[in-house]
């Protein structure tokens, strides 16, 4: 590798309805390979004198994604104690609460966070973690772990956008510029554009991006595209 190129750093980037709203863990190494799954249904049809069925297409499934995931919190050092490596895994355990964590019964709608995997000019879809299997392989003599080994699996949940798949892989590859954001039962669609435009009158440009017909009433959790090239 070139001295003058620098090392991009993996990323798992989250967001919850729940304050601080964001936040993102970086791979302490980068992941050697990920493959994407994706699975469509088809259903048959046989046709008389004919050697193979008709098939019909019956909707697809959520992609899916895994990442290996390895930590080390061992630098030997006289006189100090090595980090608990669990100051890292931790982290990833979150990513499958509620929040992130951070919900309380005050706000029971909260779900676990949307997180997306960025690593330099690779984007992937929005997700939801359904397993998060660690173990721990390396222990200093008192008993603490410092090394781990992370196996975190991905579904896709793109709310609105679940045909956004392949796009969202380049960033560089759409048309049209927009961001998203969540959102919650208690906010309206003329909060949010003058939020984000400055003009609570924009709140019909939010409707039709999201094809939604009643502005008043947007749903906890919802995502929004917020276009940005439509002036």
């Amino acid at each position: 590798m070139p001295l003058d190129v620098k090392l991009e750093k993996a990323k798992l980037k989250w967001s919850t309805i729940i304050p601080p709203n964001f936040g993102e863990i970086e791979c302490q190494f980068n992941p050697q390979n990920f493959v994407i799954t994706k699975e469509t249904n088809w259903t048959s049809e046989k046709m008389p004198n004919f050697n193979s069925p008709n098939l019909k297409f019956g909707g697809g499934e959520p992609a899916t994604y895994k990442l290996d995931l390895f930590f080390d919190s061992y630098a030997p050092c006289p006189g100090k104690d090595p980090i608990d490596v669990r100051d890292y895994t931790n982290k990833l355990l979150k990513l499958t609460m509620r929040g992130g964590g951070l919900a309380m019964y005050k706000i029971p709608y909260a779900n676990p966070p949307s997180v997306k995997f960025v690593w330099g000019k690779i984007t992937l879809f929005s997700a939801v973690v359904t397993k998060v299997a660690i173990s721990f392989i390396m222990f200093s003599p008192d008993g603490t772990p410092i090394r781990a080994k992370a196996e975190v699996e991905f579904k896709q949940c793109e709310f609105l956008f679940g045909d956004d798949m392949l796009p969202a892989l380049n960033p560089t590859s759409r048309t049209d510029s927009r961001k998203t954001r969540i959102v919650n039962s208690q906010q309206r669609l003329d909060q949010i554009a003058f939020e984000e435009y400055g003009d609570a009158r924009l709140w019909r440009v939010l409707a039709e991006a999201n094809k939604i017909d009643d502005p008043f009433h947007l749903q906890d959790g919802q995502l929004l595209a917020i276009p940005q090239d439509f002036r």
